[in-house]
């Protein structure tokens, strides 16, 4: 799903060309809210998970499928996220086919072309009545903020957010699959991430994954 939207940069230096690009042929479902709680854009992966429409999504609350809908919470939730700029959780929503589904997600937020934008990808996600379609992921807290990611990492990482499981990445990149995974493990402790869906929120907002 080609982005339509006016031309971003990251203040960083990041060409958002390289962030599009992932963001758009990624398998895992990502989702860009801005300060208004309102949806700018969503990749395919979101369209197929959740089966509603890109023109009923964008422009729409984020939040508004919520069945467990506790306001207080949720409002607290979304300041966290204003102050913080990262948030990490679990609420019950309402599947475009009516069904209720479960969903786990993470959030980061960073400046982007003068604009506050969160970067929403969802970790985990079953419907009610047992079927899975994202396997809730086994989470390990990782230590706090680190240096910079190497070229390595980086590649290793925007291979995660494509969809990339570690066996394919080894094959990509002619690295052996505990090699995958100790780069993995080490973007994780530098960021901070709980998950690889985790991992790749901080890292694609942060402007660190390059084409």
């Amino acid at each position: 799903m080609p982005p339509a939207q006016t031309e971003l940069h990251h203040p960083n230096g990041l060409a958002l060309g390289s962030f599009w690009s992932v963001f758009a042929q990624s398998r895992i479902p990502m989702a860009l809210v801005d300060r208004d709680r309102r949806y700018v854009q969503v990749n395919e992966a979101v369209l197929r998970l959740y089966e509603y429409p890109l023109e009923e999504v964008l422009g729409s609350r984020a939040g508004r499928t919520v069945v467990d809908e506790d306001h207080t919470v949720s409002d607290a939730q979304w300041n966290q996220l204003l102050r913080t700029n990262e948030l990490y959780g679990e609420r019950v929503i309402t599947h475009g086919n009516g069904s209720r589904m479960r969903v786990s997600y993470a959030a980061h937020a960073t400046t982007v072309g003068g604009a506050w934008l969160a970067l929403f990808v969802t970790l985990s996600a079953r419907f009610l009545n047992g079927s899975e379609l994202i396997g809730r992921p086994e989470i390990t807290f990782a230590a706090g903020e680190g240096p910079r990611l190497t070229a390595r990492e980086r590649e290793v990482v925007r291979l995660v957010a494509l969809g990339c499981n570690t066996r394919r990445i080894a094959a990509e990149l002619s690295l052996s699959p505990a090699t995958v995974r100790c780069h993995v493990r080490n973007a994780m402790g530098k960021t901070g991430a709980h998950t690889r869906a985790h991992l790749v929120a901080l890292v694609l907002a942060d402007g660190l994954v390059q084409d």
